[in-house]
């Protein structure tokens, strides 16, 4: 079977997280979408202008940023050192912070991780220790109308009842995906909106992972955060709707429309990974009007 350039995006998405994720956690992304795809190429049967719409994105990442994405340092590895991996996981679902950033960063690393116990190695653990700790700081004024979304708990979002389970999950954040706005800033303050909404896709996916991975007690703690995310997410101002996403541009994940393009967005592969796990999971009628709200959101990302 011949190899191709999506095959190395295990190792080098989670050495390319690893070191970018050291310096901000924010740049774990980058790592994040080479993960994405890998696991997207592993888990769908993708059509070949998809995994080329991948491997030119991926690609064009490297090329910007050839010091992420360097080969891992050889170090022997020490499937102990998975523990403060956990660890920093364990520590984002205490309370909401970064829309949930930290699983779903960290979840594709420990997927990874995994799949690969050569790479528990110190320098790479050392990257993700520190960039799950960076996902537990964020700014207060992170959603429209709320001074300090920290103080908000579960017993304030009566508007989002709580989950039965991952699939109850998995169909209401889908119900949610009906209003994509693009986020714009408001009276100075930058408001993700569109972005909020992804992340709730991300941040539910990375749940389901972790179930799988029989780590229920971070699941039951994520979901009552999930929960919170999704009545902030609803805090918009009604004059933002006039940039309101009506149509998609296509109705499909696998559009050749959108694979065909270049992106500088890493969520232009962590979303469609995340959203098309979650539309698995969905029962069959439902996915059709799931799949193309999610569109909504690919239509807009650049």
């Amino acid at each position: 079977m011949n190899m191709r350039l999506l095959d190395s995006y295990v190792e080098l998405g989670v050495a390319g997280m690893a070191r970018a994720g050291k310096t901000s956690w924010f740049y774990g992304h980058v790592g994040a979408a080479l993960l994405a795809g890998y696991f997207m190429n592993q888990e769908h049967d993708l059509p070949e202008h998809v995994k080329e719409g991948i491997e030119r994105t991926c690609e064009s990442f490297r090329r910007q940023h050839p010091e992420w994405f360097a080969p891992p340092e050889p170090e022997e590895a020490d499937p102990v050192l998975l523990k403060r991996v956990i660890k920093g996981l364990e520590n984002n679902v205490k309370q909401l912070r970064t829309s949930g950033h930290g699983l779903a960063l960290g979840v594709l690393a420990l997927k990874a991780l995994r799949q690969r116990p050569d790479l528990i190695t110190p320098q790479i653990v050392d990257g993700l220790a520190a960039m799950l700790e960076g996902t537990t700081q964020d700014r207060p004024n992170r959603y429209w109308g709320i001074d300090n979304y920290f103080e908000v708990t579960a017993a304030d979002v009566p508007d989002i009842p709580a989950y039965q389970d991952t699939l109850d999950m998995t169909r209401r954040t889908y119900g949610e995906l009906h209003t994509v706005v693009p986020g714009r800033v408001i009276d100075g303050v930058m408001y993700h909106l569109a972005g909020e909404t992804i992340h709730s896709i991300t941040h539910a996916q990375a749940l389901t992972d972790l179930e799988r991975f029989g780590y229920d007690d971070l699941v039951s703690a994520g979901m009552a955060n999930h929960r919170i995310q999704m009545h902030l997410n609803r805090q918009i101002p009604d004059f933002v709707l006039e940039d309101e996403v009506k149509e998609p541009a296509f109705v499909s994940l696998y559009d050749p429309q959108y694979w065909a393009k270049t992106y500088s967005d890493p969520h232009a592969l962590k979303f469609p990974y995340a959203a098309l796990d979650l539309l698995k999971r969905l029962p069959e009628a439902e996915r059709a009007e799931a799949e193309r709200n999610a569109c909504k959101l690919l239509t807009i990302i650049p």
